[in-house]
């Protein structure tokens, strides 16, 4: 049963990549903060129905809840926009090496263990940025562009500032309000997007809709689900079988739909790195 969760988890984190890839396509770079509010808002709807009653809040959940949405809004808009001009699979590949940035922020200031695995990991990590940048007259050139790389980037703190702030309030609070936490976050991400693709994307925002409904809705029910298998699996086997196997998943899964769906091609260099993400993604997940 864990295997099949483990599976399924996988297939959903893809699908988010793989539906932001979709609306791209059909959208043409277009209405990406629009694609941002309306995923978020179904996501959340998820963790509303997770939510116990009587009500259990605490208000002092909410400074955590601003700066996780910050960084998940940035993350979602980000990504789409990354996605729409450059690599699918380097953009998955990317934006998965963000969970160094909690790791990173446990080890400075929660005083946890420096590990063997970790140091592995992020020499790994390093081969891996070098070499899939490492692009030289060949026709995979124009992925690594500069508008790429700076959403990719924003992308990249953003979710890793998402996963350390979900971390701190679960520490800070004993693991208590993880459904109230993520449904202020996300309410504050849906409010600040819907009213910034309004003002910037005001003849943008109906077609959007209209158009691109269906892999809006399935990004956001993809990534509610995920989170879901994610806090069942949590209760049912280990953080280092589980982390390890939907990370490395689901960007081994996003490589191959990418490679031979979207055909997407990489260089010798860059595929090298890439097997090199992967391990040092899994290396730094142990």
């Amino acid at each position: 049963m864990n295997s099949l969760l483990i599976l399924l988890v996988v297939i959903t984190l893809s699908t988010q990549h793989i539906s932001k890839k979709n609306y791209s396509e059909k959208m043409s770079g277009a209405g990406a903060i629009t694609f941002s509010a309306i995923s978020a808002l179904v996501a959340a709807l998820f963790f509303v129905f997770q939510i116990k009653l009587p009500l259990s809040f605490d208000s002092a959940i909410v400074p955590y809840a601003v700066i996780f949405g910050l960084g998940y809004g940035s993350a979602v808009l980000c990504s789409v926009l990354a996605i729409a001009c450059g690599s699918l699979s380097l953009t998955s590949l990317i934006t998965s090496y963000s969970l160094i940035i909690p790791t990173l922020y446990g080890m400075f200031f929660l005083n946890e263990e420096i590990s063997s695995f970790l140091i592995v990991g992020l020499l790994l990590l390093m081969i891996s940025l070098f070499l899939i940048n490492f692009v030289k007259g060949n026709a995979t050139s124009e992925k690594i562009s500069l508008k790429w790389l700076f959403y990719v980037t924003v992308a990249f703190f953003g979710n890793g500032i998402c996963s350390a702030a979900q971390k701190v309030q679960q520490v800070d609070f004993n693991g208590k309000y993880k459904a109230e936490f993520m449904v202020i976050a996300l309410f504050i991400v849906i409010v600040a997007l819907l009213i910034l693709a309004l003002f910037k994307e005001k003849k943008e925002f109906l077609p959007a809709v209209k158009k691109g409904i269906l892999p809006i809705v399935i990004c956001g029910a993809a990534n509610g689900v995920a989170n879901l298998l994610v806090m069942i699996l949590s209760t049912r086997t280990s953080a280092s079988v589980m982390y390890p196997l939907v990370s490395a998943g689901s960007i081994i899964l996003t490589y191959f739909i990418s490679r031979f769906w979207y055909k997407e091609k990489l260089t010798r260099l860059q595929n090298i790195g890439f097997a090199l993400g992967v391990a040092s993604v899994i290396f730094l997940n142990l």
